[in-house]
């Protein structure tokens, strides 16, 4: 993508120009008309960012040299306050250009959006940094739109028959919203049925890990840099505090290329990555509560418990989170002093007094026994007349005439042949992702597993525990209840990279990141933690699973038609968020299926990043 920003600007947003993606030719604003037009003919930017909308002449010499693409403009509009006009499609009409030959009526082609200023305090930076994150936003609804559009076009919204490849979380949610909708399911899972005492191992993340998971709104948060301002210390050892967990002689080319995309994306994108991914933490929420509402028998005897308490370790933190809990939110949050926090949770009194923590919040959210849940939506599935085939291993897509999909191939022999295929193999689908979009996107990340015993001692919630500059930086503690009614704290941790095999692990750097989760609990819980080493709990406890996680922070989903006319999609890499965006993904995945545009579908589409740094395996599937 390149954006031409055509006047000066502060000192202070130069540092946002930086980098192939913005040509800053600050003297062309000032003299529209033929200087501006041939700079847009000579460039052919993607994208104009300016305070003025070209004139028809303009938008003519920029058209003839653009082909048939889009003319996009995001105008600056300083007078526009918070009630003015808002960006994200919004277009100021033009008079009719000239028709051009071989190009098509460029006026009709313009498309301007409006950014207007948050007001005089607004900082220039910060006015700028929206600025172009609405310039890639509108580039990327422009390139992606009209393909999918085009598939979505071809679909038959009546039932239809639908191969869903994986059982995890996502792919169970998404499958009873089709049969709900009047689909034909069928699934198809390599490891064994969530509800068997099958050993842990062999399953995939979301039966493979602790019974728990959580759902806040800052789930799936972006990964772009560490505290010191670097790149993410991806092959550095889990042992000298780095997330590298993989056997490095086993990295190759495409563990660069991934590692190197992660690092590159500018700040401004990354910021506007998050704000994406967070506001369909939003959407969840609000799907969280229907289906709660509306398949109450989905959350008895589940473990569910509400509320979340965030504790930290460092202040500036804390109050930089409750500062973004309040733009999420719209309202205020208190702070809680350490001493508060313990008097409300006697359970962290012994953490208290060894500073481990400075205070907390105490926000909206929930925690389930994911094992319990996954049995909990297999069997509605079923009910809703689901066929399930475990222990089927799926490794390829079968091509069709043109090379599209036709069907899917199982590892023991056969081809399944369906209306619509949805693939959410986790972080295990390298071999059956080969030849999408979405292939070589989605690496591992290892977290790592314990469980103490909560003796009654007043945790109330479940919490969420931020170490500032611990190797288990971040972890979740669930309160959750073992089958004789005992009560326990399941505690998850831990960054892990594989590379793009999930079982690349260095046996020394797993040990290492579960000593650094065993260092968490022993902190905060020091007598529940001696008692587990005691009886032998902590070991028999300790556990990992492999979490799908992207370059870009940003989830996959793949819209693309196959061989018959159908849809396949292919959905995954939420990082530490599939969980919690399970039902918007759903909803997206049901969206397609009725032939119906979401705007998830082009917010995380494979090749965002790549057509954002206009990489040459971009291009749209037709």
């Amino acid at each position: 993508m390149l954006v031409l920003l055509d006047h000066p600007v502060p000192t202070s947003v130069e540092p946002l120009l930086k980098g192939p993606h913005v040509l800053h030719r600050p003297t062309l604003g000032a003299r529209p008309g033929a200087l501006r037009g041939r700079a847009l003919a000579r460039h052919r930017p993607d994208v104009l960012l300016t305070r003025s909308v070209p004139a028809a002449a303009e938008t003519a010499a920029w058209g003839a040299a653009a082909g048939e693409r889009p003319l996009v403009v995001v105008l600056l509009d300083r007078a526009a306050g918070p009630g003015g006009a808002r960006g994200g499609g919004a277009r100021v009409r033009r008079p009719p250009a000239r028709r051009l030959p071989g190009a098509g009526p460029a006026g009709s082609r313009l498309r301007v959006t409006v950014c207007p200023s948050a007001g005089a305090a607004e900082p220039p930076a910060d006015l700028y940094a929206r600025a172009l994150a609405t310039a890639e936003r509108r580039f990327l609804a422009e390139r992606v739109g009209p393909v999918l559009a085009g598939h979505l076009g071809a679909v038959r919204p009546e039932a239809a028959s639908v191969v869903l490849v994986g059982a995890g979380v996502v792919n169970l949610l998404t499958g009873l919203l089709l049969l709900r909708a009047g689909h034909r399911v069928t699934f198809y899972d390599s490891g064994p049925d969530p509800r068997s005492g099958a050993p842990w191992t062999s399953f995939g993340c979301s039966r493979g890990g602790g019974d728990a998971r959580m759902f806040t709104l800052t789930e799936a948060d972006g990964y772009f840099g560490s505290p010191g301002g670097g790149p993410l210390p991806f092959a550095q050892p889990v042992k000298d505090k780095g997330w590298g967990l993989a056997d490095l002689a086993r990295l190759g080319p495409a563990e660069r290329a991934w590692t190197e995309d992660n690092a590159r994306v500018p700040g401004w994108l990354a910021r506007s990555f998050t704000e994406d991914v967070l506001g369909y933490n939003l959407t969840s929420d609000r799907l969280w509560r229907d289906l709660r509402h509306d398949a109450p028998e989905l959350f008895h005897g589940v473990g569910l418990r509400e509320g979340i308490l965030r504790i930290y370790s460092d202040q500036d933190v804390l109050e930089a989170h409750a500062g973004r809990q309040r733009s999420l939110t719209g309202r205020d949050f208190e702070i809680l002093s350490a001493d508060r926090v313990s008097a409300r949770h006697p359970a962290l009194a012994a953490a208290h007094r060894a500073g481990a923590f400075v205070g907390g919040l105490e926000v909206n959210g929930f925690t389930v026994q994911v094992h319990r849940f996954l049995g909990a939506v297999a069997d509605a599935a079923e009910r809703a007349g689901a066929v399930f085939h475990w222990g089927r291993l799926v490794d390829a897509l079968v091509p069709g005439e043109g090379g599209a999909p036709d069907g899917i191939s199982c590892r023991d022999g056969g081809t399944v042949r369906a209306d619509h295929y949805v693939l959410s193999p986790g972080a295990y689908g390298e071999a059956l992702l080969c030849g999408t979009a979405s292939a070589g996107l989605i690496h591992g990340m290892v977290g790592v597993w314990l469980t103490l015993p909560d003796p009654g001692r007043g945790l109330r919630n479940s919490l969420k525990i931020t170490r500032s500059g611990h190797t288990a930086a971040d972890a979740n503690v669930t309160v959750t209840e073992g089958p004789d009614g005992r009560s326990f704290l399941t505690v998850g941790s831990g960054y892990g990279w594989t590379g793009a095999d999930p079982d690349n692990l260095d046996p020394t750097q797993l040990e290492a990141l579960h000593a650094a989760v065993d260092d968490t609990a022993s902190s905060f819980f020091p007598d529940a933690f001696d008692e587990a080493r005691r009886s032998g709990l902590l070991e028999r406890s300790r556990r990992y699973c492999v979490r799908p996680w992207t370059a870009s922070s940003l989830p996959v989903l793949e819209t693309t038609r196959t061989a018959g006319g159908g849809l396949l999609l292919i959905t995954g890499g939420h990082n530490t968020g599939g969980f919690a965006q399970a039902p918007v993904t759903a909803e997206a995945v049901a969206s397609a299926l009725r032939g119906e545009s979401h705007p998830m579908h082009v917010d995380y589409h494979p090749n965002r990043l790549r057509m954002f740094y206009g990489q040459k395996d971009a291009r749209l599937p037709e």
